[in-house]
């Protein structure tokens, strides 16, 4: 993939139709992300993509600037790899449906590195708040990678108890990884320090998307995914 090709994997993105299961059709599909994004209704369809889907982004496609999205990125501080990257989790790329396109802010980790999710309750009790500290410190310590969402409670925990350690932890988002849009808002201050530590706050979802509570299965299944285990506390 050229650098110019990325413009265009940024504006194929903002387009939430072509999920990854789409994409991934197009990728195979097409040379080049300008030729999706320049393509006819029926070369589209050729790519296997419903007749109705192909036809609503060529009507649609003329409201998102392929330029204006790779501009945003420097606005925001953002980074934005492609599944075509080498610099791609390649632990995500096994999944069934890795997101063609990942947003972050930060330094992503040595993929040499374990990396574990840790999850759990947005309420937990006084036992659950320990034993994620009992057991996150010596991971943290050992050059594990932290993996959790940014959520309250347990997620936040996590990410605290790893930062307090001067460990390496990435918080996976269901909205944009632009400060503003971070959710929820009172852990905003917790995504700078995971960030200034040395870790990586990183969404599938473009600069500026809201968090909608559909997003957040998909948020799941990439920390799920750049995983080789899951604690649930």
């Amino acid at each position: 993939m050229t650098n110019s090709d990325l413009p265009y994997w940024l504006a194929l993105s903002r387009f939430r139709k072509f999920g990854p299961v789409r994409m991934k059709k197009l990728i195979q599909a097409f040379d080049t992300m300008h030729d999706v994004f320049h393509a006819s209704v029926s070369e589209l369809v050729q790519a296997e993509i419903e007749p109705r889907i192909a036809k609503q982004f060529c009507s649609e496609r003329s409201t998102i600037d392929p330029q204006k999205e790779l501009a945003l990125l420097k606005v925001h501080g953002v980074t934005a790899v492609t599944i075509k990257n080498d610099e791609y989790p390649p632990l995500l790329k096994e999944i069934y449906d890795p997101p063609a396109v990942l947003f972050y802010r930060g330094t992503l980790p040595n993929p040499e590195h374990f990396h574990l999710a840790v999850i759990g309750s947005r309420k937990p009790s006084l036992y659950g708040k320990q034993v994620v500290k009992t057991l996150v410190e010596p991971l943290a310590q050992t050059q594990t990678v932290i993996v959790s969402g940014l959520a309250y409670g347990i997620d936040a925990i996590a990410h605290k108890t790893t930062i307090d350690v001067q460990g390496t932890t990435i918080a996976v988002l269901g909205c944009g990884v632009d400060q503003q849009t971070i959710y929820p808002a009172a852990n905003r201050l917790l995504a700078k320090s995971i960030i200034d530590q040395g870790g990586t706050v990183l969404s599938e979802f473009p600069i500026g998307t809201p968090p909608l509570k559909q997003h957040f299965p998909f948020r799941n299944r990439i920390i799920a995914g750049m995983c080789k285990g899951t604690l649930v506390i």
